[in-house]
């Protein structure tokens, strides 16, 4: 880490010294030799690192000249931080008039001559040390091999498939060797018989094994499936990890149901209160990476009495990765699993999946099979491993670099009981990449990360700087798939969306190669504090440092402080004048103190989940703020003007907040980037000269319904990728035609009420067929439209012709309509949309045919809900029946049909169907008939049907024997 973290600085410096900001500022105040000698001293430095990083790891004095190295780095770093806070500072005040006078001039804070006198002597100073470290290069006999390429135009500089095949290998890979313990553990914990006990005790199903076998994903997949889904009312995960705290994980499960902080202190209150949320209920709780000693068995114990008051089949899965953990909590043999390695065969076929993936370039994939078989080998059947190794062996072309990997000396190795896979794929990244994973630890184990926080703090801490026009948090971005493909970062699915975690190894991994750079502090752990930390973390619930501790924190770059931390702690360590990051999760206070306004070189500043209701004018002294992050902060109703002051600032996440407008001069922030309002309920309108911030990429107003209208102009934002709501206005804003030039669009874009359209040709100009990459499209008009100003044949004619207009790419993923009101809402262009894998029609109630959706041969979701006059699945069907079906919904895996009274029939073929739900279809007289022949059908909902409940009856329905087979039938 020392090398990673020493290469980068080494390329940042040279490139601020040699910018002409700092060239004019040396000249300016007398120290152009000094920023010259400088430059000079870092390019010698520079050449020799390669050599450096080959022999670190062998000789002691390289390793002591790369740590000198970096700390004099960030020195020069932090003074060329002072000098452009300066100069910015100065242009400011031009800007504004400000004249200094005599009091500003005896000031020590701006005053110009003390500043000059200050700098040069730091400046000076550092260049003497400097000189030192550059001549020690010579008595180490480091030898140049060329400058290292710490950064990139385009790219991460490894290779990964495309998003798509991307996603599809993970879809795949995930169950590889586990679906034989996935389906018994969902057997015995959907079975309330299985394991339970007369005293009515909690049943507990543990699942445990070594570090990287896979248990957590393994209880994923259980907790996400469908079956699981159905039996249970309520489901919680709770990550537990080394400190087994009772009053955390009934505190936790409280919030996962109220989705809001719990403030009971006492045990006793937190049982009562979960008790009244879970009497009754059949719940599901998983406790994941559970640590707990006999002494601990007490804090177990109190947890299980508190959750006996669920309905019988209730149930929790933890797991751990020793047995006697398994045994204190599930106490019955028989809900105790051990999970072992993959086979040699399931390991090398989860290998293959991804050292070979699609989109593998090379036609030597016979020579590298044998020796991929050797590197699985040594991965002895730990999933972990083997996909880290599958997704660093596809980036690798040639047989010899295949063959350097199996002969790496790591796999002889075991550094701090690191994995050799894992080490193997940290030391093949980039420099610079590496540091963006390496600051990953800082986040609790067990924390979801969210990508665009992840990524807006390696942009704030200058991990991505890059070369060219290259926009840094795009790199980000892609910093962070890769990170994600090379299995580094996981993902997981948690109610329906992707999270990311870091694995616990891959946890303590960052830590390693951290080292001293980062202080982790974990309550009930002692506290070591080494010398010049840079980053500081702390899920302790209150801090005292002594003075001596403190002295040795003033290096700080990034503190990250998670809880209910008071005011007292928080202020002790804000005093830090070189601070670029500081993480608040959480905290009490309803405003923030006034010291940390005083953090001139704070670059990140997240203060969310908090109590905080006012943001201070001072804030405006916070010139360097690139990102302010203040979402779920529901007590915050305005932003202050000043915050329209922040130059520099590029993030701005004010989403689950209160914010009701946002000031009319925040369109003065013209760096921002990124804007996020979802789920804002009380905003109603934006800036009206929004057209100007034209380097917003990210505009994110996702479940705002209290907005009234996006504001005129917003065609010139060009560089959107990220629109998730386009609002049109009645009479006032943006008309649909501005959607035409934004081209850029990914993601999901939703467009509402779609009456304010004139029609088909101004429907067309939105000119969706040209965003290529829109994955998915909601089409909703209003479902309550006032029947006196139009007739009903126009509103009929009209929501079918601009439906005809809205043609979108075929390319697109999804597509959802609601409240269109055409009696067909089969537009010409449906059946071009051949990448669809789901299609919703909601409360479409005019609409009696459906496009013939067996004809899109990649559809696997079809959702109908309250089609009232729907009689038919496409207007082929001739006297209520379906035409031949044989090569029509091939890939249909799940069919939902809700309040469809008039529907008369289903398709007859449906070979893939996993998932039928009927609810509400009186018309309905019978299943499909070749329902016995749908081998996938594992789950058949039959609700409120008229005519099929009764045929359906369990044991003496007419079409029970038709469907006795299924392994989840519900009816009502």
């Amino acid at each position: 880490m020392e090398y990673a973290v020493a290469s980068t600085l080494v390329k940042d410096v040279l490139e601020r010294l040699s910018s002409e900001a700092i060239q004019e500022f040396g000249l300016l105040w007398g120290f152009k030799d000094d920023v010259l000698s400088l430059k000079n001293d870092f390019e010698q430095i520079e050449v020799v690192l390669q050599d450096a990083e080959d022999s670190h790891s062998k000789e002691k004095g390289v390793e002591l000249w790369l740590k000198s190295l970096k700390s004099a780095s960030f020195e020069v770093d932090n003074v060329l931080d002072e000098i452009s806070t300066e100069a910015m500072m100065q242009h400011l005040d031009k800007e504004r008039g400000i004249i200094h006078n005599v009091s500003t001039f005896f000031s020590s804070d701006r005053n110009p001559f003390m500043f000059h006198v200050r700098i040069g002597h730091k400046v000076k100073s550092i260049r003497e040390k400097m000189d030192v470290i550059a001549s020690k290069r010579f008595e180490l006999r480091l030898t140049p091999l060329g400058s290292i390429s710490t950064h990139v135009d385009v790219g991460v500089g490894g290779e990964m498939p495309d998003r798509e095949t991307r996603s599809l290998i993970h879809d795949s890979w995930i169950i590889i060797g586990r679906t034989d313990d996935m389906k018994m553990i969902i057997d015995k914990i959907c079975n309330k018989e299985v394991g339970k006990h007369e005293n009515g005790e909690i049943r507990v199903y543990g699942i445990w094994g070594m570090g990287g076998v896979g248990k957590t994903t393994l209880a994923h997949l259980v907790y996400n499936h469908e079956r699981v889904n159905n039996y249970f009312e309520s489901k919680f995960w709770i990550y537990v990890s080394e400190k087994f705290n009772v009053k955390e994980i009934l505190k936790g499960i409280i919030e996962s149901i109220d989705r809001r902080e719990c403030a009971l202190p006492q045990l006793d209150m937190l049982q009562e209160s979960l008790q009244f949320r879970l009497r009754g209920k059949r719940f599901l709780l998983v406790l994941d990476d559970v640590w707990i000693e006999e002494s601990e068995k007490n804090q177990w114990d109190q947890l299980s009495e508190t959750l006996s008051c669920g309905a019988e089949g209730s149930i929790v899965v933890m797991t751990a990765r020793f047995q006697t953990t398994s045994q204190m909590m599930a106490k019955v043999p028989e809900l105790q699993h051990k999970l072992e390695c993959l086979s040699e065969e399931d390991s090398w076929l989860l290998f293959k999946k991804l050292a070979f993936a699609e989109g593998r370039k090379g036609d030597n994939i016979s020579e590298l099979e044998p020796i991929g078989r050797e590197i699985v080998e040594k991965c002895k059947g730990l999933p972990l491993g083997v996909k880290i190794m599958g997704s660093l062996m596809w980036s690798k072309r040639s047989t010899r670099d295949w063959e350097l990997v199996k002969g790496n000396i790591i796999w002889n190795l075991q550094e701090n009981n690191i994995l050799p896979a894992l080490k193997l794929s940290y030391d093949n990244l980039l420099p610079y990449i590496k540091r963006c994973f390496a600051y990953c630890c800082l986040f609790p184990k067990g924390y979801d990360m969210e990508k665009d926080v992840l990524v807006s703090l390696w942009v704030s801490n200058g991990f991505t700087r890059a070369n060219g026009e290259v926009d840094l948090y795009m790199l980000g971005e892609q910093v962070f798939d890769y990170l994600v493909w090379r299995s580094l970062i996981s993902k997981v699915k948690k109610l329906a969306r992707d999270r990311y975690i870091l694995h616990d190894l891959m946890h303590d991994m960052a830590r390693h190669v951290m080292g001293d750079d980062c202080l982790v502090l974990e309550p009930g752990k002692e506290v070591i504090i080494p010398n010049e930390v840079l980053h500081l973390s702390s899920s302790c619930p209150s801090l005292l440092f002594s003075p001596q501790d403190l002295e040795k924190l003033t290096s700080l770059r990034s503190i990250f402080m998670y809880g209910k931390m008071n005011e007292g702690s928080i202020s002790q360590i804000f005093n830090h004048a070189y601070l670029r990051v500081l993480y608040l999760h959480g905290i009490r206070l309803k405003t923030l103190p006034e010291s940390v306004y005083k953090l001139k070189h704070l670059k990140y500043l997240n203060v969310s989940h908090s109590g905080i209701e006012v943001i201070s004018d001072s804030i405006i002294c916070l010139q360097n703020l690139q990102a302010l992050v203040l979402c779920s902060c529901q007590m915050l109703r305005e932003l202050p003007e000043s915050v329209c002051e922040l130059k520099q600032l590029k993030y701005l996440d004010l989403s689950h907040s209160s914010i009701e407008s946002l000031p009319e001069s925040f369109i003065h922030l013209q760096n921002l980037q990124v804007l996020l309002l979802s789920f804002c309920s009380g905003l109603r309108k934006l800036p009206e000269g929004l057209r100007r911030m034209t380097n917003l990429r990210s505009l994110d107003i996702n479940f705002c319904y209290s907005l009234m209208h996006l504001p005129l102009g917003i065609q010139k934002l060009t560089r959107l990728r990220i629109l998730s709501l386009f609002r049109l206005g009645n009479s006032s804003g943006a008309k649909i035609g501005e959607l035409g030039d934004l081209n850029l669009i990914e993601g999901a874009l939703e467009i509402v009420p779609l009456e304010s359209v004139g029609g088909f040709s101004e429907a067309k100009s939105a000119n969706l067929k040209r965003k290529r990459n829109l994955q998915v499209l909601l089409l909703r008009w209003s479902g309550i439209r006032p029947t006196q100003t139009t007739k009903e044949s126009f509103r009929v004619r009209h929501d079918e012709e601009v439906l005809e207009g809205l043609e979108p790419n075929p390319s697109l993923r999804e597509l959802k309509i609601f409240f269109n009101m055409g009696k067909t809402v089969s537009p010409s262009w449906i059946l071009s949309l051949t990448n669809l894998t789901e299609i919703s029609f909601y409360t479409c109630k005019n609409c009696e045919h459906i496009p013939p959706l067996g004809r899109l041969p990649n559809l696997r979701v079809i959702n109908l809900s309250y089609m009232d006059s729907l009689r038919s699945f496409h207007h082929d069907d001739k006297e209520n029946m379906l035409p031949d079906t044989t090569d029509m919904f091939l890939c249909l895996q799940e069919l939902h049909v809700y309040e469809c009274p008039n529907l008369v029939c289903l398709p007859s073929n449906l070979p893939k169907l996993e998932v039928l739900k009927l609810q509400g279809c009186d018309g309905l007289l019978s299943l499909p008939e070749k329902i016995q022949s749908f081998k996938h059908l594992n789950k058949l909902v039959i609700f409120r049907c008229k005519h099929l409940s009764k045929r359906c009856e369990r044991e003496i329905g007419e079409d029970w024997p038709e469907i006795s087979h299924i392994p989840y039938i519900y009816q009502n």
